[in-house]
């Protein structure tokens, strides 16, 4: 329909991928086509409680919960809802999917799938020009355990892998489009 209030129905979207994959700029063009669709970045949330930026356990579960309150209350509006999030744990893919079904909504996982070249120059690129605060910090070895959770959580039913490498962010938004769709 390209609108995110729908009559058929609204969808929570759990935009997921390595960082670097090209969530964020992927959600915004989505939501850009679709009106009232709320493109709800937890890491944007994060910022918005005071804690030690250091410490992800002052600001992380504190704005997840959070998240996951708007986007209930935002589906329950109509509307559809984009989280763009690196979310490796099964336990956490499963609240967003109880957030969609608490808030009238069907849930979609889909994991934005980059190549580990094309994932380095992004975030390199991102990391030059300060774009990637949340980021700061990350090594290989918290790299190589997302991509081993994300693997994981990608082997569920239902999850829905879009091979992203390559592609235009335009290019994605309107295959995602489809998705919400149904």
């Amino acid at each position: 329909m390209g609108d995110g209030r729908r009559a058929g129905g609204t969808t929570l979207l759990l935009l997921n991928g390595l960082p670097g994959a090209g969530k964020s700029a992927v959600a915004r063009a989505l939501a850009a086509g679709r009106p009232g669709t709320l493109v709800l970045d937890v890491d944007v949330v994060r910022t918005l409680i005071s804690g030690d930026p250091a410490d992800p356990a002052d600001t992380a579960e504190p704005a997840r919960h959070l998240a996951l309150d708007m986007a209930r209350s935002h589906l329950r509006t109509g509307a559809d809802v984009v989280v763009p999030q690196l979310v490796a744990r099964p336990d956490q893919v499963a609240r967003f999917a109880r957030a969609a079904t608490d808030g009238g909504a069907r849930f979609v996982h889909a994991i934005l799938r980059v190549a580990a070249p094309t994932l380095a120059r992004r975030t390199a690129a991102d990391d030059a020009v300060g774009r990637a605060a949340h980021r700061a910090g990350l090594d290989a070895a918290a790299r190589d355990a997302y991509a081993a959770g994300l693997d994981d959580v990608a082997r569920a039913p239902g999850v829905i892998e879009v091979d992203a490498d390559g592609a235009g962010v335009p290019d994605l938004a309107a295959r995602l489009g489809r998705l919400l769709d149904g």
